[in-house]
């Protein structure tokens, strides 16, 4: 039975039941939307501060010394304001080499040295196929007041995805549109001398034309394209898994050894799509989700009547696809509503503790009529089996949608784009809490509390379980 509450139904539930958790009294909620970056106080949904960025932009982090950093993709800015004063520090260039579209943004693992990396994916123009406005651009925020450029490398055709080394010291990215360099590892040790050490070919994945194999092709016409889109680093062992959702398969990464080698291609079945992975703390489990099989697909994407695609287990440790688990829109559900016929899922979340995986929904076409409404949600009691429990309403999202979980994995902030709006959800209780009014079109969301830090950026790492 799908499970969608109106307002009052949700008021009503949050009346029953166990107090629930809510983040720190002096959390700051910031949100990119169109036009604006906003910071808002989470406990009241009071507007604090407001900061122009024309357009739209993209990823954003707060760093454990409260920096945030946005990536203002429209204006080939990165955005870095103080989160404790709410003061702009400064604008630079996203690129000094060339590279556009700012999109996906890292904060790298503490190093050695104390520094402490963010690292800029630029995509380049997806009209004009070329890598000289592919880059990654790395900023030393060591010094929260006063951030500077450290580097810059050119990267393979985008859109990218980037996973980081335990040690902070290099990274792998992979290339949407690239058959050459679908996967690259690079050294930033010195991040004023970064360098390519390996890449994973089209080849490498069996797209190489040959004995009726099809070739790789980044547009997908003449052949395959692996088109690689989600990433994450295993704790455990320092892998790092990358999603070719074009093909359905994982491509697992030794990053971290000397030289950098292809470490196994786990291929799925009817499995394509999906922008993420996440990683059990343990170390050991990877959950990537994909777009197919779902409902209304054919052949091996065939799905049952409310699935909106599949979640893939990989073990790290032992290299292989543990188990494939279909995703439906909620919990014992029949069939999807008929606004809810494009949902897929989007970005995944594991909390620290490790009971609970959560997926937000998104749609697969932003242009098109429908609205995703839940946040699905998965119980890891048994981390290699997940088991879905029943879904979370939130506000409608049209599109991609992101979230942000705080760093003790009991609150996670998602916006939805099609209603202005941010649910504040309960993870350890898995309920909503509240829904907040913000910014037309919130596109990312962030957040900064004085007591209890920033939420858990893009590309940081949990400590694999002892």
């Amino acid at each position: 039975m799908i499970r969608l509450l109106s307002s009052t139904a949700l008021v009503a539930a949050l009346a029953t039941g166990p107090a629930p958790a809510a983040p720190a009294a002096d959390t700051i909620l910031f949100v990119s939307a169109r036009d604006h970056l906003v910071a808002y106080d989470a406990a009241t949904g009071a507007e604090k501060a407001r900061f122009p960025t024309a357009g739209l932009s993209s990823d954003m982090l707060v760093t454990p010394e409260g920096l945030l950093v946005l990536n203002h993709r429209d204006a080939n800015q990165v955005v870095m304001v103080d989160a404790r004063s709410l003061r702009e520090v400064g604008r630079i260039p996203s690129s000094g080499i060339g590279g556009t579209r700012p999109v996906h943004l890292y904060l790298a693992p503490p190093r050695a040295d104390g520094r402490r990396l963010v690292l800029v994916a630029n995509d380049g123009n997806a009209q004009r196929p070329a890598r000289d406005d592919n880059s990654a651009l790395v900023i030393d925020a060591t010094n929260p007041a006063s951030p500077r450029v450290a580097g810059e490398v050119r990267l393979g055709i985008g859109h990218h995805k980037l996973a980081l080394s335990r040690d902070g010291l290099r990274f792998s990215a992979s290339n949407i549109a690239d058959c050459d360099e679908v996967v690259g590892v690079y050294d930033i040790a010195d991040p004023a001398r970064p360098a390519r050490l390996f890449a994973v070919t089209g080849a490498d994945l069996g797209l190489d034309g040959r004995g009726g194999r099809p070739a790789c092709d980044p547009t997908g016409r003449l052949g395959r394209r692996p088109g690689p889109h989600g990433t994450a680093t295993f704790a455990a062992n320092g892998l790092h898994a990358h999603n070719a959702n074009g093909t359905g398969q994982f491509i697992l990464v030794e990053a971290e050894a000397t030289p950098p080698r292809l470490a196994a291609v786990l291929a799925t079945d009817g499995g394509s799509g999906g922008a993420s992975i996440a990683v059990h703390p343990s170390g050991r489990f990877a959950y990537g989700p994909q777009n197919t099989p779902r409902a209304g697909g054919s052949g091996a994407q065939a799905g049952a009547p409310c699935q909106i695609g599949q979640l893939a287990v990989v073990d790290g440790v032992e290299r292989r696809l543990a188990a494939q688990v279909p995703i439906l829109y909620d919990a014992g559900c029949t069939a999807l509503p008929e606004r809810a016929r494009g949902a897929r899922p989007a970005y995944a979340f594991v909390t620290p503790d490790g009971r609970t995986l959560a997926l937000t929904v998104g749609t697969l076409n932003a242009a098109q009529p429908g609205r995703a409404e839940v946040l699905v949600l998965f119980d890891l009691a048994d981390p290699a089996r997940p088991a879905q429990v029943a879904s979370v309403p939130v506000g409608a999202a049209a599109g991609h949608r992101d979230a942000a979980m705080t760093t003790d994995g009991r609150i996670l902030f998602v916006p939805g784009s099609a209603d202005a709006s941010v649910t504040i959800v309960d993870l350890a209780q898995r309920r909503a809490i509240r829904r907040l009014a913000v910014a037309a079109e919130p596109n990312r969301v962030a957040a900064w509390s004085p007591t209890a830090g920033p939420t858990k950026a893009p590309g940081s790492i949990t400590p694999a379980a002892r």
